[in-house]
């Protein structure tokens, strides 16, 4: 019997650790030469970083120290050596740029302002990177000029400090535009024009690490042979002399058949593998009967979990088709068209059914497609697409299925079009769900066409609302709230409340909505008639008033559109032109009176001076005088319906308003003084021209003061005079504490003979012959109750003098007492 060598184990085993030291050493090597690689890559990229951590040290220094001293100390100047962070930072780092040490650093823009600092072709590719990625730092490895470098870069951005040099061109300082002209300008805020670029050189280093691996990989070939030998000789000491002794056993002890079989079969193979052998026919018994059953188990268990698999997925899709109905509804509340609906939902439905993609086209009027994802193409139509739209049912064809969409009444609204990318993925799908969406979708359009078209109707009645320039307001007369104002009311309602109120409910404002009046106009209004009011308000301001019905279905009126026009600028034309013609009546008559009038008053004059020297009676001469008196007085008031009927031009020339007003008032001061009256003028320290004469205007002015001197008491008498210039008229205001004059009065106050004094007192002229004077040059005159002090208030108001106005500037107040 030949027992096998024990050498064959031996030569097995020797075999396997060799190709594990070998395979351990290429894993060392490999791992080493990583290792190494990632010391250097964290080498280069800590210097790439300190390197960027440098230049953020200096352009922060410039732009919050230097810069700002700078300007502190050279305010008007531009110095690019102390003040630009780009190019301080480009000289600085300008040693870095080495090539011994292999370091690179640049920083360059696209239409960089210096021509030496523009990007190059793979920069610019760089910076496009960068402005597609929204990313702050990029960093690899490239060959450059044949020699490997490790690249660290990050874009450059224009923030708010780099505006003033890089915005508009005309804003940058003078330096930058003589030193380079028109580049570098036009730059946006957040904009990424440029890079920074540091570049190390890893060609050297990468030398140095092969050269450590490879003597690392030398000694450690030595130390594997090493041992081997000695693994060797230990192994033959403990393992092979056992197994001879193994051998021998089996060979004393073992005598049948089956053990010659075994020790025969011992003989063909290492004793190793034998061994093993007989322990897996010992246990293959037990093994295939524990694995039957198992078996039996694992199919059971694997045929549960494939029906509950298979129920959530079906509960799964239902839960998320009925999430995907609620989204839809959604999306339909949020959109405000059709296109809005569908750019919405199909990518909803693509990524809810797992499609590759999705298409939508309608087929109403025009054939609108859309497309998800955007980047696809439009699907022919097959060629029994009527057939699907009128059928109404989901077709599968090979990898697509097609879904009619139908709004609620039947009508076809389009085809739903998804895509998979194989027919097993596109057939699984329920067709009754799709078909079922596809209605949805339709109700859906349908509906979003109905509130568009209602949209548009208020849009275009809102347009129409708000383009009516005067005040109008639809109101509930039910509850008195407002249903809609247009801009004008609210206005209106800002203007007549300061500003306390601007909801544009003007009716409150004007009148008072449980008087008789309003109440007539509700009944006018709910009988279906318009109604037209017109409303004046305390300050003098008047209003036209128009109420129009709108009837609800019943043909009741439960609301009213109301609409406000301002007539208060209207009715003061009309009374100033009907004044007019009635001054000119009255001139034309009073002319002819006083000349019938004056020629006997004239004959009664020359008989009065032939009596006077043939009368020697002195109670008769005393009579002539009394005749003679009163006719030269009946002559005077004569001459002053002359003057009113054929004034002189006021126009003659121009006076200063200031300078005339301040002498006619310094000529009332003694009167006022007398009765201890109080006179205030108002006036700037610039002149107001205005287009009266002196005279004229003296004349008027005093007629003024009269006037206020006889209207105040005694004592405790106070006129206050002002004059200022208003968008191109000087107005003149002379405001007193007397007495005042009724609404009544303001309107008969300037008539020729109208007086308010006592009999005697005034002819009732001079007001008329200060209107015509200050209409004839182009003002106006207008009396009211003086805030201020209580009583009148006469307004003047002269055009200025065209050429000095210019000189006229924010006149400064001073209280003159006078």
């Amino acid at each position: 019997m030949h027992i096998p060598r024990p050498s064959k184990i031996q030569t097995k085993f020797f075999s396997a650790l060799l190709f594990a030291i070998i395979t351990l050493g290429i894993l060392f090597s490999g791992g080493f030469y990583l290792h190494m690689r990632t010391l250097l890559e964290e080498e280069v990229r800590d210097k790439a970083r300190l390197i960027f951590m440098h230049v953020d040290s200096i352009q922060h220094y410039v732009r919050d120290v230097l810069r700002p001293t700078m300007y502190e100390r050279l305010p008007s100047a531009f110095i690019i050596q102390a003040m630009s962070s780009s190019y301080i930072s480009r000289e600085i780092m300008a040693p870095v740029n080495n090539a011994q040490d292999g370091t690179i650093y640049r920083r360059v823009a696209i239409d960089a302002r210096n021509p030496d600092y523009e990007a190059n072709e793979y920069e610019r590719e760089l910076i496009s990177h960068f402005r597609g990625n929204n990313k702050d730092l990029w960093q690899g490895y490239k060959e450059i000029d044949g020699e490997k470098y490790y690249l660290m870069i990050r874009p450059v951005r224009f923030d708010e400090s780099c505006m003033y040099c890089h915005g508009k061109a005309e804003d940058a300082p003078v330096e930058l535009n003589e030193r380079y002209g028109n580049r570098g300008f036009g730059k946006e805020l957040g904009a990424i024009a440029g890079v920074d670029f540091v570049g190390i050189s890893v060609h050297s280093s990468v030398g140095r690490v092969k050269n450590t691996i490879l003597t690392y990989f030398v000694l450690f070939a030595f130390l594997t042979l090493l041992l081997f030998f000695t693994t060797n000789l230990l192994f033959k000491v403990l393992v092979v002399n056992n197994l001879k002794r193994l051998n021998n056993v089996f060979r004393r002890n073992i005598t049948d058949a089956e053990g010659s079989a075994l020790l025969q079969k011992l003989e063909q193979d290492d004793e190793i593998e034998e061994l093993v052998d007989g322990m897996e026919m010992m246990s293959e018994h037990l093994f295939e009967a524990r694995s039957q059953l198992q078996n039996y188990a694992e199919n059971l268990r694997m045929m549960v979990d494939e029906r509950t698999q298979d129920l959530s997925r079906e509960v799964e899709a239902r839960r998320a088709d009925v999430h995907l109905f609620v989204r839809l509804l959604e999306d339909m509340r949020k959109s405000s068209s059709r296109a809005e609906l569908w750019r919405a939902a199909l990518p909803q439905i693509c990524k809810r059914y797992g499609a590759k993609s999705i298409t939508y086209t309608c087929t109403m009027g025009v054939r609108n497609s859309f497309v998800w994802p955007e980047t696809g193409t439009l699907p022919d139509f097959p060629e029994n697409f009527v057939e699907m739209l009128t059928g109404g049912t989901c077709i599968h064809s090979d990898t697509q299925v097609y879904v009619p969409v139908e709004s609620s009444s039947g009508t076809a609204e389009g085809l739903l079009c998804l895509y998979w990318d194989n027919e097993t993925e596109a057939g699984r799908h329920d067709r009754n769900v799709l078909q079922a969406l596809g209605r949805q979708l339709g109700t859906v359009a349908e509906n979003l066409t109905a509130i568009d078209g209602l949209l548009r109707q208020m849009n275009v009645l809102e347009t129409i609302v708000e383009g009516i320039t005067e005040p109008l307001t639809l109101m509930d007369i039910r509850n008195g709230s407002i249903l809609t104002v247009n801009e004008a009311a609210r206005k209106l309602s800002t203007a007549l409340t300061d500003g306390s109120r601007a909801d544009g409910n003007v009716l409150p404002i004007l009148c008072d909505l449980g008087s008789v009046d309003f109440q007539a106009m509700l009944t006018t209004v709910r009988s279906g008639c318009a109604d037209q009011r017109e409303l004046n308000l305390p300050n003098g301001r008047s209003f036209s008033v128009y109420l129009y019905p709108v009837s609800n279905q019943a043909g009741s009126t439960d609301q009213v559109v109301i609409y406000v026009r301002e007539t208060t600028t209207e009715k003061r034309m009309l009374l100033q032109a009907w004044h007019s013609e009635k001054m000119a009546t009255v001139g034309k008559l009073t002319a002819g009176l006083a000349h019938e009038i004056n020629n006997p008053l004239g004959v009664i004059l020359c008989y009065t001076g032939l009596l006077g020297k043939s009368i020697t009676d002195s109670q008769q001469a005393t009579d002539l005088k009394i005749i003679e008196r009163h006719t030269r007085r009946a002559q005077r008031v004569l001459q002053k319906l002359l003057n009113f009927a054929r004034p002189k031009t006021a126009a003659s020339g121009t006076a200063d308003a200031c300078a005339v007003v301040t002498s006619v008032a310094e000529v009332f001061y003694v009167q006022a003084a007398k009765k201890r009256i109080r006179l205030r003028l108002d006036c700037g320290q610039s002149p107001l021209p205005v287009k009266m004469g002196i005279g004229e205007l003296e004349q008027v002015i005093s007629n003024l003061m009269i006037n206020a001197l006889d209207a105040v008491a005694d004592d405790n008498g106070e006129i206050h005079v002002n004059i200022k210039a208003d968008d191109g008229m000087v107005v003149i205001t002379i405001a007193d504490n007397g007495p005042g004059v009724t609404d009544e009065e303001s309107t008969l106050i300037f008539d020729p003979f109208y007086s308010t004094k006592e009999i005697g007192a005034g002819t009732g002229l001079g007001l008329t012959i200060v209107y015509g004077m200050v209409t004839d040059v182009g003002g106006w005159i207008d009396v009211k109750k003086s805030a201020e002090l209580g009583g009148a208030q006469f307004i003047l108001s002269l055009p200025a003098a065209k050429d000095a106005l210019a000189g006229v500037g924010v006149i400064k107040k001073k209280n003159e007492e006078l």
